[in-house]
């Protein structure tokens, strides 16, 4: 029997077994940034756009308080029943206007989501609301990818995976780009079966395409200094290279001063940035 198609992010269970990977060198990986760019000791862990919440029950099950928000409703309830035995919570938010409770050491946001922030007005608002919800010192660990991939690898997949009695089959590809108006139009099919059952999700989603430069302006008018770029196999890249280019980096951002980077003459794949909060300066 097949199902009518619904919405991935309204699937939660789907969406827990297509996208399950082992967690260990990403959160190795975060938990050295909290060391060599948090000032102090990080505790408490903020994740929009959580989904089901994977990430932070395993850093939950490393002794942080974890607290995520999503906007569908279904992903931040799926996430609350896992996190709520750990001390940890989930709810349901949009990431221009949410507002957690209480304040925060450390942020995350991996595999890009932040990208659903399609224009300036919105990602300024939520950079401001997340320099609210980060204390002085703390910072935001954000994955980005950059468009200009090359088309061989701007597909993922097919990649199948089991789990909690489903096997699933993923696709995910990157259709077509347009640079002048900052869109990146991408596909996913997802294939989910349990014995007989099966569903398949097929959507067409749209995401912002990023270049270094643009991430860097958008940074340097915010409660947040760029504090360091890593590859997304976790290698530091320097930030004197970072501009215009493409790749996906994981960004750290911070609050603070910004430093300009330039660009290397060829980047693609994936990265993270660090972000740290511009309060940090400000209170010495």
């Amino acid at each position: 029997m097949t199902t009518p198609d619904a919405p991935l992010y309204s699937s939660p269970e789907i969406y827990e077994v297509a996208f399950g990977w082992d967690l260990t060198r990403e959160l190795d990986f975060y938990e050295s940034c909290f060391r060599a760019h948090a000032s102090g000791r990080v505790r408490r862990l903020l994740e929009p756009c959580c989904g089901t919440g994977r990430m932070l029950e395993a850093l939950a099950r490393r002794g942080y308080e974890s607290v995520g928000y999503d906007l569908s409703a279904e992903m931040a309830a799926f996430a609350d029943a896992r996190l709520r035995p750990l001390g940890s919570s989930a709810h349901a938010g949009d990431m221009e206007t949410f507002r957690a409770p209480g304040v925060f050491d450390a942020a995350l946001h991996p595999v890009n989501s932040i990208g659903y922030l399609l224009d300036d007005a919105p990602f300024a608002s939520h950079l401001t609301r997340m320099g609210e919800m980060l204390r002085p010192g703390g910072i935001y660990i954000v994955q980005i990818s950059y468009g200009g991939e090359p088309p061989e690898l701007a597909r993922f997949g097919p990649w199948g995976n089991r789990g909690n009695g489903l096997s699933t089959t993923l696709t995910w590809s990157v259709e077509r780009e347009d640079a002048e108006s900052k869109r990146s139009y991408q596909h996913c099919v997802v294939t989910a079966r349990r014995g007989k059952w099966r569903r398949r999700i097929e959507e067409e989603h749209l995401l912002r395409y990023w270049t270094q430069e643009d991430f860097d302006r958008l940074v340097s008018g915010s409660p947040f200094r760029l504090a360091a770029i890593y590859w997304d196999r976790f290698e530091p890249f320097p930030l004197e290279w970072t501009a215009s280019g493409s790749t996906e980096t994981s960004t750290t951002c911070s609050n603070g001063g910004r430093r300009r980077a330039s660009p290397p003459d060829q980047r693609f794949g994936r990265s993270f940035a660090i972000c740290r909060s511009n309060a940090a300066s400000e209170s010495g």
